[in-house]
């Protein structure tokens, strides 16, 4: 970053000499064209391009779930990884520094966007600075001896319960009950030592609760997958990242969303994903999240940021990571 500042500053004062001597439109734009970017750098953000080695990270859950997985996949098997009753217990205990990184699911394939982690990274500041997608095989357990036909209540996350429609439609004398973590869930199963209980967890969490799997893999989609956001108080962006996160909000009036979104036809980068929330405090207003590729350093994607930045009401880049 410092380096980037330092070549622009060089640049700029070079061409301001031969500017004395030889005053010409040609180095007047070019000129302005290097404060642009100049301006366009020191405005976003300061950032690094490496994680903090051997670091502590905090999910939602308890050993077991999804989460941990996620954990374990983008930094390593052998990761300190702390778990929270809750999300926002994961956002603040990144902001009080008892964690380096947290990792929180974003969205799942079949059931679409997780709102609250949306909400949250807005409310807290942080950047995303990486993400992983985790199959997600959602299995039905219960303490040993436990029939299908005996189970009453089943207890999960509501995404595994959303996620596993089909199963509850065919067996409609279970009742789906909500649940804070589907690890969390398969603890309490086994501690309530209730025939009638069971729950919707991983395979992991069967095995480390001493449930006995009563049926595998009974999501609708067998290809389910959950994308995972690693989030940061510091904005780090690896030098191959490829994928650019912004959050905005917009003039409320006539084509002004259709405005943002023609800036990234006309600067060459795909859109990826486009997602709204409401703004509390404000009725029938929104911000927008937008996902496209790209790394922050090329040229398009660096105008098309500034770009969207003029247009905006507000305006924050979210991050520029690594894609899952």
């Amino acid at each position: 970053m410092q380096r980037d500042l330092k070549q622009l500053d060089e640049q700029i004062l070079e061409l301001m000499k031969e500017r004395v001597t030889k005053t010409s439109s040609e180095h007047v734009s070019e000129i302005e064209q290097l404060t642009k970017q100049l301006d366009l750098i020191a405005s976003t953000v300061s950032y690094k391009t490496t994680f903090t080695p051997s670091p502590l990270v905090g999910y939602q859950g308890v050993s077991g779930a999804f989460s941990e997985q996620a954990c374990q996949n983008f930094f390593s098997k052998d990761v300190k990884a702390i778990g929270y009753p809750e999300f926002e217990d994961v956002y603040i205990a990144l902001k009080n520094g008892d964690i380096d990184y947290g990792v929180l699911p974003i969205e799942n394939s079949s059931t679409g966007a997780i709102n609250d982690n949306y909400d949250l990274i807005r409310k807290y500041g942080f950047y995303i600075v990486g993400e992983t997608a985790v199959n997600v095989d959602q299995c039905l357990m219960g303490i040993k001896g436990t029939k299908l036909e005996d189970i009453k209540e089943v207890y999960s996350h509501p995404q595994g319960l959303a996620q596993s429609s089909d199963f509850f439609f065919a067996h409609r004398y279970m009742n789906p009950m909500p649940y804070k973590d589907t690890a969390m869930a398969a603890q309490y199963v086994s501690e309530a030592k209730d025939p009638t209980k069971a729950a919707i967890a991983s395979r992991l969490a069967c095995e480390l609760y001493g449930l006995e799997m009563l049926q595998e893999a009974i999501q609708n989609d067998k290809t389910n997958k959950t994308r995972f956001m690693v989030v940061s108080r510091e904005f780090i962006s690896p030098l191959d990242s490829d994928k650019v996160s912004v959050i905005f909000t917009l003039p409320h009036v006539v084509g002004s969303l259709s405005t943002m979104l023609e800036i990234t036809t006309l600067y060459g980068v795909n859109l990826e994903k486009i997602e709204s929330r409401p703004i509390k405090e404000e009725n029938w207003q929104y911000y927008f999240y937008i996902d496209f590729l790209g790394n922050m350093r090329d040229g398009s994607v660096s105008k098309a940021i500034e770009e969207m930045k003029a247009k905006a009401s507000t305006f924050r880049l979210l991050g520029n990571y690594k894609k899952a």
